[in-house]
């Protein structure tokens, strides 16, 4: 749980189970509705020809591991929902994992993106069945927003793929960020530091 002056609420991460179907139906309307989806994953880009199919791949990739979160206000008893946050390919022998966040146009610069990932880092790396020791994501060399929110929980750029992201006719190099676990810890017990 967290307050979030920015809309004076106090929100927090709910974790997605498929019987969720109305936080899910907003988050296929969120994909139906995002035109620059290029910009955001290397991965192919599927469409879904309605609900039900994007319920069915949300529902296989929950079954396969794949943890979803929605970024929520605490007293709100509708479903407004501010942004999603994912953890997939988790690694037990190598206690490492990737995620990936999302935020829609509407609910971007306003710090938002800043909260979920606080609430996200906190919430992983004390899970003690996940025993993580690492967390890692990847963006492409031209979206300065999410490197900059990376940089700013100190993630370390461990590298690049060269010319991995095709936007368009463009080509953008993926940057590929890590946190280890005892980065995280030592970064939450300075005073003032998130």
């Amino acid at each position: 749980m967290m307050t979030y002056s920015g809309l004076n609420l106090e929100i927090k991460l709910k974790k997605i189970n498929p019987k969720d179907h109305r936080y899910i139906e907003i988050l296929y309307n969120w994909n139906s509705n995002e035109n620059q989806f290029e910009y955001f994953t290397c991965r192919p880009i599927h469409e879904y020809l309605n609900f039900e199919e994007y319920i069915t791949s949300i529902t296989k990739h929950i079954r396969n591991g794949v943890q979803f979160y929605v970024l929520k206000s605490i007293n709100d008893k509708n479903t407004n929902i501010y942004g999603e946050i994912s953890m997939f390919d988790y690694n037990p022998r190598n206690h490492s994992a990737e995620f990936g966040y999302y935020l829609p146009k509407q609910n971007r610069g306003k710090g938002l993106g800043r909260v979920m990932i606080n609430l996200f880092l906190d919430l992983i790396f004390k899970d003690k069945d996940l025993n993580l020791h690492k967390i890692y994501a990847t963006t492409a060399s031209c979206n300065t927003p999410s490197i900059r929110l990376l940089e700013q929980f100190d993630f370390c750029l461990d590298g690049k793929l060269r010319d991995h992201y095709w936007i368009g006719n463009n080509k953008q190099d993926q940057f590929h960020y890590s946190l280890l676990k005892e980065e995280w810890d030592e970064k939450t017990r300075r005073p003032n530091c998130i």
